[in-house]
């Protein structure tokens, strides 16, 4: 590799991590995912979230919803963190 095209790649390479950087550090993650059945018994259906915020506040949410014939429940578990 040339000397002028090595500088213009680690220009490029630099630039693009420089620019990346900030946002990725400042980007919140999330989690979603669920899952559900239902059979001659009656059914189920489960949520999971959780969620980090760029301000540092972190949160997760479990919920699973029951019916069969002999009613419905409802089972939740929450969490928050600052």
């Amino acid at each position: 590799m040339t000397p002028r095209r090595r500088t213009l790649f680690l220009a490029v390479l630099v630039s693009g991590l420089a620019l990346g950087a900030p946002s990725v550090a400042a980007a919140d993650a999330s989690f979603h995912g669920s899952f559900g059945a239902a059979g001659a018994e009656g059914a189920t259906m489960t949520v999971v979230h959780s969620h980090a915020g760029d301000d540092g506040k972190v949160t997760y949410e479990y919920v699973t919803y029951t019916a069969s014939m002999n009613g419905a429940t409802v089972d939740r578990t929450t969490s928050v963190a600052r």
